[in-house]
């Protein structure tokens, strides 16, 4: 029997939700929009207008209407927590933009409740889900002991993107809580998903438009005498994305989320026109992303295998992010505030 497109309702009608609906539109197959929800509803009605789907300013509203299975969160990280408790509680699987909550203990409530009902918890870890992650999950076991990963994803955003970025006080972090939750959650899925033995980082403030740090450099110490480096940044231009993973049998190297090297020598490569200027922001293509993250969460619903990293996958990481956040201002609060 053909299984039915699950109803989903899209809550969070800001910059992010537009590759989510633009995935949504391409896997009719497996999706249906039942409704949005932003604090607009101007900006909701609009959302859900091309999908024939209502439009909320609750979340209350669009979970109580009829044929709602599941929700993605695209709301801003502070109300993730009650949003997703929201959503479980009333029975439906969830997924929710990175990262699955502010804190750790936030996070182990949301995966203990979504166990004990049953239910898919997902985190939003969007970059997961390309060809040269996935060449890497299924053939690690081919390169040897895993020594040491190197990340570096700098960017150029000229000021906040959205009025809560210049908003967040500097000890809940700016760029090591919205930016750094990609490139850890690829550590940490290098890594076997263990939580490091030490974190330290260091941080700084470049531009005068918001409170917290926009440059930061973290390094992690792993269990088996392994090491983990990440350098992100919102001030670089050229853009810079690399990942480098040494192993006992070679060096692999991922370049601009899309070509994947070992020893030097192209493995995985992009389709044509997919990457057209990885310097600069929008230079490539990133809708394989959010399709891909959709068709795993859609699996997952069903009881299928799956690449969407759980919910209690992500707690770990959000502790490993109060971590980081805790060492950062120990050790950079003057370059941060100045």
């Amino acid at each position: 029997m053909p299984i039915e497109p699950a109803g989903i309702v899209l809550a969070g009608c800001g910059r992010i939700s537009a590759s989510h609906l633009r995935a949504l539109a391409e896997l009719p197959r497996d999706y249906r929009l039942v409704a949005t929800i932003d604090s607009s509803l101007a900006r909701a009605e609009a959302a859900a207008a091309p999908f024939g789907a209502k439009a909320f300013a609750s979340l209350d509203e669009a979970l109580a209407q009829p044929g709602v299975d599941c929700v993605i969160l695209c709301t801003p990280n502070g109300d993730h927590f009650d949003q997703a408790m929201a959503c479980l509680k009333a029975g439906k699987h969830v997924l929710v933009e990175k990262p699955l909550a502010e804190t750790g203990a936030q996070a182990r409530a949301l995966a203990a409740e979504a166990t004990r009902r049953g239910l898919v918890l997902a985190a939003g870890h969007t970059f997961r889900h390309c060809a040269p992650v996935r060449y890497l999950q299924d053939h690690a076991a081919s390169f040897g002991r895993l020594r040491a990963v190197e990340v570096s994803a700098c960017v150029f955003w000229d000021g906040p993107q959205a009025p809560r970025w210049a908003e967040r006080p500097p000890e809940e972090g700016l760029i090591v809580s919205l930016f750094a939750p990609h490139s850890l959650d690829f550590i940490q899925l290098a890594m076997g998903g263990e939580a490091p033995l030490r974190v330290h980082a260091e941080g700084a403030r470049h531009q005068s438009g918001w409170q917290g740090e926009d440059e930061a450099i973290v390094v992690l110490a792993y269990p088996g005498r392994r090491m983990a480096s990440l350098h992100i940044s919102y001030n670089q231009l050229p853009i810079h994305d690399r990942k480098v993973l040494f192993f006992e049998k070679g060096v692999m190297e991922i370049v601009h989320g899309e070509t994947l090297l070992w020893n030097g020598d192209p493995v995985v490569v992009p389709p044509p026109g997919m990457v057209t200027d990885p310097g600069r922001m929008g230079g490539r293509d990133l809708a394989h992303y959010f399709r891909g993250q959709l068709e795993e969460f859609r699996k997952a619903m069903r009881g299928e295998a799956h690449r969407c990293p759980s919910g209690g996958e992500a707690a770990v990481q959000i502790e490993l992010l109060d971590r980081v956040r805790a060492s950062l201002r120990t050790n950079s609060a003057d370059a941060i505030d100045g």
